[in-house]
């Protein structure tokens, strides 16, 4: 087992290794907490822990949840999942626009933008797991440079080097900042419109100068991100939109 914490702010991130996969997870820390719980909704696996818990009892926390992770995530994952039928996925979210999809059949399977549709070709085009995975991995390939661009032009902004940057796969976490500065960004925010993906890269910028979500830590964020708290209510109410792919 490993359990990775990133900035050190009320919610942090982390990764479970479970039976050779990994499994996010957010912590919170909390002054009234007497003990640790672990729970399972629709934000996701959290973990509630008190303020001064030490990481090594956080560990042997996790460790001894294990048993109880195996029969949850299975169920939870059945009850959760997005349930969504071949007929229902005709569009895809890109930068805040719905997108119809063509689907064709073709040997090499492809997906390829063409004007203001995407077109996909599979071998067996009923196959709506496959098509899944296409618009999933096209949209990871994107991401990337996208949000490397963005954080390039907003990092001198917000008065940092340019970091090194990483996908992540949380479905309720939009980002993080490791104490080193490795600033990771959900790939599914490649749906959401151009505007919440720049907050979401100020954000953890911003993080670099103070882990921490302090006043010290909003001011940094509104050098590069005035509305940011617009935003912030904006990216709760495309949350579930944004996890159905």
């Amino acid at each position: 087992m490993a359990a990775r914490g990133t900035h050190l702010d009320t919610d942090q991130v982390g990764v479970i290794e479970l039976d050779g996969q990994s499994v996010e997870y957010t912590m919170r820390r909390s002054l009234r907490r007497k003990r640790a719980m672990l729970s399972l909704s629709d934000r996701g696996l959290v973990l509630a822990v008190p303020l001064r818990m030490s990481l090594r009892a956080i560990e042997g926390f996790l460790q001894h949840s294990h048993p109880w992770l195996r029969r949850q995530l299975p169920r939870w994952r059945a009850n959760t999942g997005p349930h969504l039928e071949l007929a229902t996925l005709q569009q895809v979210l890109w930068l805040g626009e719905s997108l119809p999809i063509d689907v064709a059949q073709a040997a090499a399977p492809s997906v390829e933008r063409l004007g203001a549709r995407i077109a996909v070709a599979l071998p067996e085009p009923g196959d709506f797991s496959a098509l899944r995975g296409m618009l999933r991995s096209w949209v990871q390939a994107h991401a990337l440079p996208h949000f490397e661009g963005r954080a390039c032009h907003f990092a001198s902004v917000v008065g940092v080097k340019m970091p090194p940057m990483k996908l992540t796969n949380a479905r309720t976490l939009w980002g993080s900042c490791t104490p080193a500065g490795l600033v990771r960004i959900n790939w599914r925010l490649m749906q959401a419109p151009a505007h919440l993906i720049d907050y979401v890269v100020v954000h953890e910028l911003a993080h670099i100068v103070e882990a921490n979500h302090s006043a010290r830590f909003w001011a940094v964020v509104e050098r590069g991100y005035r509305e940011h708290r617009q935003a912030r209510r904006e990216l709760s109410e495309w949350q579930r939109r944004l996890a159905a792919l």
